[in-house]
């Protein structure tokens, strides 16, 4: 994998700080609403910024353990 720039860490950064909050909200907002179909979406949606997160961290692991480099 090619080195990342330092702008394009503080990006993947950033990505990882929206997906952490729209997780969070989501999950929020599910565990507010009682029984409703609402529930599920948000629930629903809460899991794929979960993934996301997850996924943009394990690659910023990958990379790392590479020995992939900003410059």
């Amino acid at each position: 994998m090619k080195n990342l720039s330092t702008k394009e860490l503080n990006y993947i950064n950033d990505f990882l700080s929206w997906e952490l909050l729209a997780a969070k909200k989501c999950f929020q907002y599910g565990c507010q609403e009682n029984g409703s179909r609402f529930q599920q979406i948000f629930m629903d949606a809460a899991h794929v910024h979960q993934r996301n997160y997850t996924n943009l961290l394990n690659y910023v692991n990958q990379i790392s353990n590479q020995g992939g480099q900003a410059h």
